[in-house]
């Protein structure tokens, strides 16, 4: 049987924190690899994605093609590619999977993360092959990485300001799904919930408790994030084997992200931390 591996190296929103508060469950914003036969895709290009990259090039030398999905284009989730060392090898070719903004080209995005005023690197510091394929969120599409791996997406159009996508990997007859950066007061809708139903896996967003989303002081309603009780909610109608809370807010404390695990195994017995 293949063996895969699923490795989370950034589970923070919004920005990267480091403090002996949070050095259990990372302080990386978004990136996740999974590899099955030595295939490495990487799903978000946060402050995690460093790691990946230096782990790639000493473990993985070999493979010098990556498939990269971002769900979608805010800071905290691409904010490691300037530092995501595949780009300034000119043996790599990174292959990059995104919807893209009305307003801005995709290509144009990534690019500007690396010229002035954010960055001294400009177009001629990147040295891999860089391609970008845009994803069109109007039809089914599946996207076929090799013999065990596949790909499927669906947009969700509430995260400010221009949605974001839902991943679905089937790998090695498991189907895992990546729902970060996701607010449903109300549960997935039909479709959402059909695209979900029965997986193996259940990535979800869970940055909030109750109390924080509903403050009377700071209310957090509308920014496009779930409180756990949603991603619960949503695993249990989904029904999903396996719940993995995710994008956990900065000022959150390893004793808070584990308080919120405890309040999630009440109503689901296999939600799990990502760390």
């Amino acid at each position: 049987m293949r063996e895969t591996k699923l490795v989370f190296y950034g589970v923070r929103g919004s920005y990267p924190v480091s403090d002996k508060t949070v050095s259990k469950y990372g302080g990386n914003t978004a990136s996740i690899l999974i590899e099955t036969d030595g295939l490495p895709i990487i799903f978000d290009a946060g402050t995690g994605i460093i790691n990946i990259g230096k782990y790639l090039l000493n473990s993985r030398p070999q493979h010098k093609k990556i498939n990269l999905f971002l769900t979608h284009l805010h800071i905290d989730h691409i904010l490691g590619l300037p530092f995501f060392d595949p780009v300034f090898d000119e043996e790599y070719q990174i292959d990059i999977y995104s919807d893209q903004s009305p307003s801005t080209p995709l290509k144009e995005t990534i690019y500007a993360l690396f010229n002035k005023p954010l960055s001294p690197i400009s177009n001629e510091g990147i040295k891999a092959r860089l391609n970008f394929n845009i994803l069109n969120t109007d039809h089914r599409e599946t996207i076929r990485l090799g013999k065990h791996f596949t790909v499927d997406f669906i947009k969700e159009r509430h995260h400010p300001l221009s949605g974001v996508l839902f991943f679905r990997i089937n790998v090695n007859d498991q189907r895992i799904v990546y729902a970060t950066d996701v607010e449903s007061p109300d549960g997935f809708d039909r479709e959402q919930l059909e695209f979900i139903k029965g997986a193996d896996l259940l990535i979800h967003d869970s940055m909030y408790f109750n109390s924080d989303y509903n403050s009377p002081k700071s209310p957090k309603k509308g920014f496009g994030h779930s409180t756990v009780s949603m991603a619960v909610a949503n695993a249990i109608r989904g029904e999903v084997k396996k719940l993995f809370l995710f994008h956990y807010d900065p000022n959150y404390s390893d004793e808070d992200v584990e308080r919120m695990h405890q309040e999630a195994r009440k109503k689901f017995k296999h939600t799990y931390l990502s760390k």
